[in-house]
């Protein structure tokens, strides 16, 4: 299993068994599943906070693909996004129970993140090398686009964070420091303006929970004048968002593509567009000014609703009330323990976040990471934690 979540990013990689289409990611996830089921079956923790919004999750996303304009691709997304994340989630809980096993499932996620990191920083360190970087379209290696490593390394700053500032283990304080800054690091290459707020939220929030707040709080303000001051390229990122008459003005963008996508959800509130069927159902809808691909609608509870419907994006508002129920006992357990909690409520910010105005969550990667970091804080909450 912790494998399979160190190979998260490749997801990439798309081989064929045969005339079925399939990932390296699912290659290695499909059998750390059935095994894991089977070893752990009288631990598989299925009455948990999460089993009911987790159910009708699923549910909505299977409806959503019976409804789906396209059932095939909507069956691929099923699968990828809802079954296969949440049955590895279930299996994690039942395993993350002794810190051991926490700590090398953490470390898997932690190779995820690091082979990510390092290559999209590789890609704009050539890019900067060559005279050829731009940060409007920066360079990306792994993913389509620079804003996904934003996207997906997030949660994993949230932890590692977490772990650095809260934990009780010095070489595992270290360490996650050390993650945090080649997270954050890449996260600012990415040169996502969401990222870059959601990364400064992230920092404030870990750091709430500190007796040296104030001191994180006025070296953040500093650090943030300093970028906005020296840094032509971060005050030109910022500054276009001022002006609506920008073709760059990602707002402007966002709220006409808000707009069409809230039109179309109104005329088919159930079920929305389907699961793989925002493309095909929004044209209708579309606003003529809106010159961007079609994907999503660039904002989580729009998507959520478009994907899974008003019963998905239903079940996700009920998983992050309980996420939240599950974290707030734990601040009050051992520093370990309280370091989870403070990471998985960090995951909820980062979400919440990032989640105006792009889509978390919803690639391979992403949602396996969500169930793997909702799951093992959940694991850890019980008090076996010298079991092995």
């Amino acid at each position: 299993m912790a494998l399979a979540l160190a190979l998260s990013p490749a997801y990439v990689i798309r081989p064929h068994l045969g005339p079925l289409p399939t990932t390296v990611l699912e290659l290695v996830l499909g059998p750390a599943i059935l095994v894991g089921l089977l070893a752990y079956w009288r631990d598989l923790p299925w009455r948990n906070p999460f089993t009911w919004p987790a159910l009708l999750l699923l549910l909505a996303a299977t409806l959503d693909s019976v409804f789906a304009p396209d059932r095939r691709a909507a069956l691929g997304l099923w699968k990828a996004y809802f079954v296969e994340p949440v049955a590895a989630g279930l299996v994690i809980a039942a395993m993350a129970r002794g810190r051991p096993n926490a700590q090398l499932l953490l470390a898997g996620l932690a190779v995820a993140g690091t082979v990510a990191a390092i290559l999209n920083l590789a890609a704009d360190g050539q890019a900067l090398a060559n005279h050829a970087y731009s940060n409007v379209t920066p360079p990306v290696a792994v993913y389509n686009s620079a804003n996904a490593t934003a996207l997906y390394l997030e949660p994993l700053i949230a932890f590692a964070l977490a772990i650095a500032l809260y934990s009780d283990a010095v070489r595992e304080r270290w360490l996650a420091g050390g993650l945090a800054a080649l997270f954050a690091l890449a996260d600012l290459f990415s040169d996502s303006r969401l990222g870059w707020i959601t990364l400064g939220a992230l920092c404030l929030f870990v750091a709430a929970f500190h007796a040296r707040r104030w001191w994180a709080y006025g070296l953040a303000v500093i650090g943030g004048g300093l970028a906005f001051a020296l840094s032509q390229s971060v005050r030109d990122r910022i500054l276009v968002e001022f002006d609506p008459g920008s073709p760059k003005n990602t707002l402007v963008l966002r709220a006409s593509l808000w707009r069409s996508t809230l039109n179309m959800l109104l005329h088919q509130p159930l079920f929305g567009g389907g699961l793989s069927g925002f493309r095909r159902s929004i044209e209708p809808y579309r606003d003529p000014n809106y010159h961007e691909d079609l994907i999503y609608p660039h904002n989580l509870a729009l998507n959520l609703w478009s994907e899974t419907g008003l019963l998905g994006l239903a079940a996700f508002t009920w998983l992050s009330v309980q996420l939240v129920r599950v974290a707030l006992p734990l601040l009050r357990r051992d520093p370990w323990r309280r370091a989870l909690a403070i990471g998985l409520l960090g995951m909820l910010v980062a979400f919440v976040v990032h989640g105006i105005g792009d889509v978390p969550y919803f690639k391979n990667d992403q949602s396996l990471a969500f169930w793997a970091l909702l799951a093992i804080p959940l694991g850890a909450a019980s008090d076996n934690q010298g079991a092995p």
